[in-house]
């Protein structure tokens, strides 16, 4: 079966499929599942390291210290008995901090948005409804993760 998705539905299904256990299902539907995740493997990789790529970009200079800063803020504004006199991040500062944090995930969100909404084409056998069950059974999936994957690999 040819079918055209976006590359976001890709990579979600590809993150559920790379993790999950087979266990249950019977040998041939064990290899028409892995076959469809290495399908979309490339899809999905490509759209990570390029995401990647993009927020790496987007970056203001001083960015990783920024974020080691806050990282020591919030580690001693959790701990009633930490010391918070010898911080190199005050309150205002953390806040602003945050606030750039935002700006730069919706610059890198704008970024990549046009990748995530390219349309691939795989080809591959689909499983049945039956074999997507011993799937399901086999793994323990939210009701997000079980759609994101039965929505592409099910046949109809």
């Amino acid at each position: 079966m040819t079918t055209t998705l976006k590359t976001e539905k890709v990579l979600s299904a590809y993150q559920v499929l790379s993790t999950a256990k087979y266990g249950k299902l019977d040998d041939a539907d064990k290899i028409k599942v892995w076959k469809i995740a290495r399908q979309m493997k490339p899809v999905a990789e490509k759209f990570e390291d390029d995401s990647k790529s993009a927020a790496e970009a987007m970056k203001p200079e001083g960015f990783d210290e920024q974020v080691r800063k806050a990282q020591e803020y919030e580690r001693v504004t959790r701990d009633p008995q930490a010391d918070a006199s010898q911080l190199e991040m005050g309150a205002a500062e953390y806040a602003a901090f945050q606030r750039e944090l935002r700006h730069l995930n919706e610059l890198t969100y704008k970024a990549t948005r046009e990748m995530a909404d390219k349309e691939v084409t795989l080809d591959f056998e689909p499983i049945s409804e039956d074999a997507f069950t011993k799937l399901m059974n086999s793994n323990d999936w939210t009701m997000a993760q079980a759609l994101a994957v039965g929505e592409i690999i099910v046949r109809e």
